[in-house]
């Protein structure tokens, strides 16, 4: 069985197209599971009436992706006949999936067990663009190495031609499928420390340090409204957006955030959160340069 989390706030029709996708599943042993984080706009009412088989979590208004993620955990291990055989799969609304993708979950999960299996994304708009494909890390000099553009510049056509499962260093909650007993030897997302950008990626390099290898598996494919993914930056970012990306939770800049990574995770913490900073300020003014 799988259950499968979905946190959502306020993006009615994004969530109404993922719900439908996961009903039309070849695999039918799974229950989805929703964390409403206090939604105005009649998500969880247009839940109970299309969806009646999909349980829905209320949330506090504040729990933002980690906190919602692991509410929704939360239930499924509290409340839900769930054993050391099954899994949970977090899965973002601003997402759509084929009929075979928990299909296609079990398959690479049995054929590489134990692990955690991860997904590929593809731009919703462009079937050959590939947003995601794995990553390799360098936590000594803060290097995040983007797999899809660095080994198949971006073509899923490229991609197809590869093999089908693929090493990673770190997976994003994006179709991320997850084995019940990793939670028993790791615990939740840590919702203390990363309250919504990298909570997935510390997860899974917790669960590979525990002995779970990380697996990307291609035909696993996660099709990503790239449009609604959170806050960009680019070269028409202002000087005041970039100092507040700094600061507010929302942006994978979050210095905070950045901090807790390098301190639990980096070999050296004072080397590499200061080659992360230089990349990050850097990186921002390559950007305004060009």
């Amino acid at each position: 069985m799988i259950y499968v989390v979905i946190p959502v706030y306020n993006r009615k029709q994004y969530t109404r197209k993922c719900l439908s996708c996961l009903s039309a599943q070849t695999e039918r042993a799974h229950t989805v599971i929703v964390v409403d984080d206090g939604s105005t706009d009649g998500t969880a009412e247009m839940i109970h009436a299309e969806f009646p088989e999909v349980i829905v979590c209320t949330g506090t208004g504040s729990l933002w992706w980690a906190g919602g993620t692991n509410l929704g955990i939360q239930y499924a291990l509290k409340n839900l006949p769930i054993t050391e055989n099954d899994f949970l799969l977090t899965l973002n609304d601003d997402t759509e999936v084929g009929p075979d993708y928990l299909t296609n979950l079990l398959k690479a999960f049995n054929t590489n067990r134990p692990c955690l299996i991860g997904s590929i994304s593809i731009d919703s708009q462009d079937p050959n663009r590939l947003l995601y494909a794995g990553t390799e890390l360098d936590m000594a000099f803060a290097k995040i190495r983007d797999v899809a553009q660095s080994r198949f510049h971006q073509q899923y056509a490229t991609l197809a031609k590869g093999p089908l499962y693929l090493p990673t260093d770190c997976l994003p909650g994006r179709g991320l499928l997850i084995p019940k007993i990793v939670f028993t030897k790791i615990g939740l997302f840590d919702e203390t420390h990363f309250r919504h950008h990298m909570a997935d990626l510390d997860f899974s390099i917790r669960a590979r340090k525990a002995g779970f290898p990380l697996v990307i598996a291609t035909d696993c494919v996660v099709f990503e409204h790239a449009d609604a993914t959170g806050l960009i930056y680019n070269k028409t970012t202002s000087l005041r957006q970039f100092w507040e990306a700094l600061f507010t939770i929302r942006s994978p800049l979050n210095l905070n955030t950045r901090y807790h990574f390098a301190r639990i995770h980096a070999p050296i913490m004072p080397l590499y959160f200061s080659f992360d900073l230089a990349r990050i300020f850097g990186g921002y003014i390559l950007r305004k340069m060009r």
